[in-house]
């Protein structure tokens, strides 16, 4: 269990969303002695998701912040440096392997939430089965408030302490409160409630959405996704089956395109199959209906007609538990995240397609850059507004290059390009390189510039 952390700084915040985003700024904030209280909707912190990459850049940001050993103790790291094999689907060859001067690490995206709210210090409230239905600022107060509606969660659900943080109590009924903090953060996902009451505008990269209040849009993509017993992959009829399950494949297609990589320390196989429709423009693409939808195999197989029998088998794994598509949205970037006292963080403000495996990487980076400033000792009450910009300037930039970046590189992966068209070897030369200015990137940096241009704005 974390030391206890004493609360050294006269700034309250208040975190809405319980996700990779919020988490990292909880405990990031926590640890520097600020009082947070941290506001999730679910009644308690449950073990859900698949597997995800981590970047070398997020690596050493959880490093910074002092979680390096307790990712390590979960994740999965190739350190050969291969990043994935590549493969056509349509007739299953070796189109190109990719190594990069890094390793490769991977985790079940649960396990990492699991080191996140397991280290969240006692200077954390964490208030569980909470929905958030406003936010404001109270200039005279110099405050922004939440308003929320709390219940128990039922006796079935009880939830578990977070390791070090308290746990708020909740009313036997249901009812509306409110709380004020010195700042709001709202990193509550890509259907953002605190985005959607702030009403920012959306950017011009979002066409005949520009200038709207920002929300999120389908982007003519949707997956299966599965994890896979290792042993149940490695029992198919397939040609070098151990080299085909046990190493990260990128398996290209018109349209559609398969990832898969191994993690839990080798024991699962992580299925992602994606498929596009990419027949009208970005800002007229639709999806009806929930955003999780079930279907059948032979849906699933359909999707998947002309390829090779061996990611179709693979596909054939998939248990019915499963067999759902998943609608993938996006939010870009609005055109500023802050509005007084409350600002954005992680999908809510900047929610991508997972091509460059980098969603949570930016959360997280968000997380350290705006705890680092807001933990600075001439951040105070008064001032707080001013860091909460500069905290904007800085990171609005790469999220929405990433953004952009994610979406070309899916394009790419499914032949929709004209400079890469079909040519895997030329696609597996991009990767090579292509995502240097996401992994090879520096943290720190962004303090540095923060600090910067505080000093520019004679803030400190």
């Amino acid at each position: 269990m974390p030391e206890p952390i004493p609360i050294q700084k006269d700034l309250s915040v208040a975190i809405v969303g319980g996700g990779m985003g919020g988490l990292a700024a909880g405990v990031a904030l926590g640890r520097a002695g600020v009082k947070v209280d941290l506001f999730e909707q679910a009644p308690k912190f449950e073990e859900v998701g698949a597997g995800i990459n981590l970047g070398p850049n997020t690596v050493r940001t959880l490093e910074q912040m002092g979680l390096g050993d307790e990712y390590n103790s979960v994740a999965e790291t190739d350190d050969s440096g291969l990043f994935f094999q590549w493969w056509d689907g349509i007739k299953v060859h070796m189109g190109g392997e990719t190594y990069t001067k890094y390793p490769r690490s991977a985790v079940h995206r649960a396990r990492l939430l699991e080191v996140l709210h397991g280290s969240l210090p006692s200077s954390v409230t964490v208030h569980l089965g909470v929905r958030v239905t406003g936010v404001k600022n109270l200039p005279a107060e110099g405050k922004a408030r939440i308003t929320y509606i709390a219940s128990q969660p039922p006796p079935n659900s009880m939830p578990s302490l977070p390791a070090g943080a308290a746990l708020a109590q909740t009313p036997v009924v249901p009812k509306e409160e409110h709380f004020d903090a010195d700042v709001v953060v709202g990193a509550d996902g890509i259907k953002s409630v605190i985005r959607g009451i702030m009403a920012v505008p959306a950017p011009s990269e979002a066409g005949n959405a520009a200038g709207k209040p920002a929300s999120q849009r389908y982007t003519g993509t949707y997956c299966y996704r599965a994890l896979i017993p290792m042993e149940k992959a490695m029992e198919l009829d397939v040609p070098e089956q151990a080299i085909y399950a046990q190493k990260p494949k990128m398996v290209f297609g018109q349209g559609r395109h398969l990832t898969i990589f191994p993690i839990e320390k080798g024991k699962v196989l992580n299925i992602v199959a994606f498929v596009s429709d990419r027949s009208k423009p970005k800002d007229e693409r639709t999806w009806d209906g929930p955003w999780l939808k079930k279907v059948d195999m032979e849906t699933i197989q359909s999707d998947f007609d002309g390829w090779d029998e061996y990611p179709k088998k693979l596909l054939g794994l998939i248990s019915p538990k499963d067999q759902i598509q998943w609608a993938l949205h996006e939010a870009l970037s609005p055109t500023t995240w802050r509005q007084g006292r409350i600002t954005l963080l992680g999908d809510a403000a900047h929610a991508s397609l997972p091509h460059n495996g980098s969603g949570a990487s930016m959360a997280i980076e968000d997380a350290y850059v705006l705890s680092g400033l807001l933990a600075m000792p001439q951040c105070t009450r008064e001032n707080v507004e001013d860091f909460l910009q500069v905290y904007e300037d800085i990171r609005r930039p790469r999220g929405l290059r990433q953004q952009m970046h994610a979406c070309e590189t899916g394009e790419m992966f499914e032949y929709a390009t004209d400079k890469w068209g079909k040519d895997t070897d030329a696609i597996a030369k991009e990767m090579l390189s292509r995502t240097d200015w996401i992994w090879d990137y520096n943290i720190e940096n962004d303090m540095t510039d923060a600090r910067d241009l505080l000093q520019q704005r004679r803030v400190i």
